[in-house]
């Protein structure tokens, strides 16, 4: 194997946190491709599969006992901590830049260096893990979402909390935000034309957590949240793995923020959202877990 090899690595998530995958490409002196490969890992953020490419790419390299290294990202968050000039605050990513410095003993010399996302070889990387992910998108429609007499043994008596309900005003609107913000995936929709309804199911595409059904009303007019001391329900909450990234998306997309993140305990951040209707959201980072 090369003594050389320039790695392009790539890596990024759908809903942020949400289904994630990784690819990596490896060429040697000669700028032939001697490796490439994607994978799924599962729910992360854009941050963390970028980090996670990049780890993928030098454990190859390791294992072909290569020397020297050059890694080329498309990540500038990514590159300026590895390279020193940003600050690592998050939980997750400290880990995971822990990780690549203790790779760094196995070569005689690695470089980190910035290239375009439309590089020919990031765009390679880009393209394999997508296909990763829409094979595994593929392989969880044909699954089809569990339901309470599928599952084994619940308790005694084979109950279980299973979903909750919340109106929406605008049904496309509200999938999309569940499922760009929250990592949520459409289940199934359907029309109820008793009452001139549309329901649509949400669930983490992993199967976990308790499914979310918006139905949206054709015949309601008014659709105002009274003020929240006066409401009857509370709030959403949902587990983040990246509460700055996630509260910085939903800025740029002009989504309201409540309650800037704050610390609950050593182990938990939390802050407020509002839904695209008014419906408040608690996003919880418990740092132990991640």
């Amino acid at each position: 194997m090369s003594q050389c090899l320039m790695l392009y690595s790539d890596g990024g998530a759908r809903g942020n946190p949400g289904p994630a995958a990784i690819a990596f490409v490896a060429l040697n002196e000669k700028g032939e491709v001697v490796k490439d490969d994607g994978q799924f890992i599962g729910i992360h953020t854009n941050n963390q599969a970028e980090y996670r490419g990049l780890l993928m790419a030098l454990k190859f390299a390791k294992d072909s006992k290569a020397q020297d290294v050059v890694c080329h990202l498309d990540s500038e968050l990514v590159l300026k901590q590895l390279i020193g000039k940003y600050a690592v605050k998050n939980y997750e990513l400290q880990k995971l830049w822990r990780t690549v410095q203790e790779q760094k003993r196995f070569f005689k010399k690695i470089t980190f260096i910035s290239v375009p996302r439309e590089h020919p070889q990031i765009q390679r990387a880009d393209a394999l893990l997508n296909k990763t992910l829409n094979e595994h998108a593929s392989k969880q429609s044909t699954k089809g979402v569990s339901t309470p007499s599928q599952t084994s043994n619940v308790g005694e008596s084979n109950k279980m909390f299973i979903h909750v309900s919340i109106r929406t005003s605008n049904m496309e609107r509200s999938i999309e935000f569940y499922s760009k913000f929250l990592g949520l995936e459409l289940q199934s929709r359907r029309e109820i034309k008793r009452t001139n309804a549309e329901i649509a199911f949400l669930q983490d595409t992993a199967g976990r957590g308790c499914t979310l059904e918006l139905t949206f009303y054709r015949n309601q007019k008014n659709f105002v949240q009274a003020p929240y001391e006066e409401r009857v329900f509370d709030h959403l909450g949902f587990l983040i793995f990246d509460i700055e990234e996630t509260i910085s998306s939903m800025k740029n997309a002009g989504v309201t923020v409540t309650d800037e993140p704050f610390k609950l305990n050593d182990e938990t951040l939390i802050a407020f959202v509002e839904d695209p209707d008014g419906t408040l959201i608690e996003l919880i980072q418990k740092n132990k877990i991640l």
